[in-house]
C-alpha cells in the first residue's frame, strides 16, 4: 500500500469509525428503547384493564346484590338471579387474568380464592367483598399511576438521549470542521497568500516564496493531499526560480563569452558613478581591444575568432576581483568596471592582465606581426578623468586609442596623456 492510501485512510479512519460508532449507537439505543417502551405500555394497558375490570365488578355487585337459596342470611331489596351470579363470576375470572398479566400477584390470589367453590355464595356479609374490592382498586390505581410516571420518565430519558447524541454529533461535526480548516481550509488560505505575493513580486521573489511556504507547511498541521499540492507548487517555485535566473543570464551575459553585455555594464557604469558622487569615492574603467584581430580572423576564419574571444573572457574573469564587472563592450573589444578603485590599482591590475594574456597559449598567434597574440588597454577614473559616466568611456576609449598608437600591448591611463593629446 503506498504512502498515499496510507495517509488517505489514516485521515478517513477516524470520521468512519465515528460515523459507524453514531449509527451504530442510535439503532441500538432506538431499538432498544422501542423494546422497553413497548414492554412498559403493555404492563400498564395490562394495569389500566385490571383497574377498569375492578371498577366495574364493584359495579356490579353495588347495583345487584347476590341471592343463594341455600343462605337466607343474604338479604337485599331485590333477589338476584343466577345469570347475575354468573355474570359476577366471570367479570372475577377476567379480572384475574388481568391480574396475571399485570404482575399483581396478590390481587389475582384474592380473586381466584373467591372463585373456588361456593364461597362466593357462603359469603355471610357482602361488605367485606366490596371493602376488599375498594382496596384492591386503590392498590391498582397507585400501580397505574406509578407506571405512567415511569413510561413518561422513560419517553423523556429517550428524548435526552436523542438529544445528548444529537449534541455529540453537533460538536463532534465542529470538531471536523474545525480540523477540516486547520488541515485543509488555513494552509490553503495561507498558500493562497503566498502565491498572491508570489504573484505581484514576480520573479524577484520566486525562491523567497518557495522557502516560506515550506517554512509555513513545516510548522503547520495539514492533510496529505495539502502537503502534495504545497510540493507540487514548491518545486514549481523552485523550477520558475532556476529558468528565471537562467533567463537572467542570459539577457544580461554575452552569448560567445559570457562576460556581462554591453546593457548590464552600462547599468552598473551608472549606478556606481552616482555612489561614487554621493559617497565621494572613485571608480575606474578599463578599456580593452585585442590588438590585430581582424588580421587573426581574416587568415584563421571567425569560428577560430570567436574561441580567442572565449578564452580571453576566461583569463579577464580570472584576473577580476569579485567586485569587478567585465563585460564584452563590443565586436574585440572588452571593458572591465572597477568600483571603489583609483587609477593606480586599475592600472596594477591591468597590467597583470595584459602580461597574463600575452603570456597565454593561442592557436595560430605565431602568425600575428608580433608573433603572439596580445591586447591594448585604456584607463580612465571618475572624477579625477570624467565628471560622468559619459565622458568615462569616451576618455577610457581614447586612453586606449593612445596605447594602440603607441605601439599596442601596452596599458596607458588617461591622466598620464599629455594635456594636448587629451584635447585631440
Amino acid at each position: 500500500m503506498s504512502n498515499q492510501y496510507r495517509n488517505t485512510l489514516r485521515l478517513l479512519l477516524p470520521v468512519f469509525l465515528t460515523a459507524g460508532f453514531i449509527t451504530v449507537t442510535l439503532v441500538a439505543g432506538t431499538a432498544f428503547f422501542m423494546i422497553w417502551r413497548q414492554t412498559l405500555l403493555d404492563d400498564l394497558k395490562a394495569r389500566e384493564a385490571l383497574c377498569f375490570d375492578l371498577l366495574d365488578l364493584k359495579g356490579q355487585l353495588s347495583e345487584n346484590p347476590l341471592r343463594s337459596d341455600r343462605d337466607s342470611t343474604i338479604h337485599s331489596p331485590q333477589q338476584r338471579s343466577e345469570e347475575n351470579l354468573q355474570i359476577v363470576r366471570f367479570m372475577m375470572r377476567k379480572a384475574a387474568d388481568n391480574a396475571a398479566k399485570a404482575g399483581a400477584g396478590e390481587i389475582r390470589a384474592i380473586l381466584s380464592g373467591t372463585l373456588k367453590g361456593d364461597q362466593l355464595l357462603e359469603r355471610k356479609n357482602i361488605t367485606l367483598l366490596r371493602l376488599e374490592l375498594e382496596n384492591m382498586i386503590n392498590k391498582t390505581k397507585e400501580s397505574v399511576r406509578e407506571r405512567r410516571e415511569y413510561f413518561v420518565f422513560a419517553n423523556n430519558l429517550f428524548l435526552f438521549f436523542t438529544f445528548v447524541v444529537l449534541v455529540g454529533l453537533c460538536l463532534w461535526e465542529g470538531l471536523l470542521l474545525i480540523r477540516h480548516y486547520r488541515v485543509q481550509s488555513a494552509p490553503l488560505f495561507q498558500l493562497s497568500g503566498r502565491l498572491a505575493a508570489f504573484n505581484r513580486n514576480l520573479p524577484e521573489s520566486i525562491q523567497e516564496t518557495a522557502d516560506k511556504i515550506k517554512t509555513d507547511m513545516k510548522f503547520m498541521p495539514h492533510s496529505f493531499e495539502i502537503g502534495q499540492i504545497t510540493e507540487t507548487l514548491v518545486s514549481l517555485c523552485e523550477d520558475v526560480a532556476v529558468k528565471s535566473k537562467k533567463l537572467d543570464e542570459l539577457f544580461i551575459r554575452d552569448e560567445k563569452t559570457t562576460l556581462y553585455n554591453y546593457r548590464y555594464f552600462k547599468e552598473h557604469l551608472i549606478i556606481d558613478v552616482e555612489r561614487a558622487k554621493r559617497f565621494d569615492y572613485k571608480v575606474s574603467l578599463a578599456m580593452i581591444d585585442i590588438d590585430h584581430f581582424k588580421q587573426y580572423n581574416d587568415a584563421n576564419g571567425h569560428i577560430a575568432g570567436d574561441q580567442v574571444l572565449g578564452r580571453l573572457a576566461d583569463v579577464i574573469v580570472s584576473q577580476c576581483r569579485s567586485s569587478d564587472v567585465p563585460s564584452r563592450f563590443g565586436g574585440e573589444e572588452f571593458a572591465v568596471l572597477f568600483p571603489k578603485t583609483a587609477h593606480e590599482t586599475a592600472s596594477s591590475i591591468a597590467e597583470r592582465l595584459r602580461m597574463v594574456i600575452c603570456a597565454e597559449p593561442i592557436p595560430h598567434e605565431k602568425h600575428q606581426p608580433s608573433g603572439r597574440l596580445t591586447v591594448s588597454i585604456g584607463i580612465a577614473t571618475f572624477p579625477d578623468d570624467a565628471a560622468d559616466w559619459y565622458t568615462l568611456i569616451n576618455n577610457a576609449d581614447r586612453a586606449l586609442y593612445h596605447a594602440k598608437a603607441a605601439g599596442r600591448n601596452m596599458v596607458i591611463a588617461f591622466s598620464s596623456i599629455d594635456q594636448g593629446d587629451k584635447t585631440t
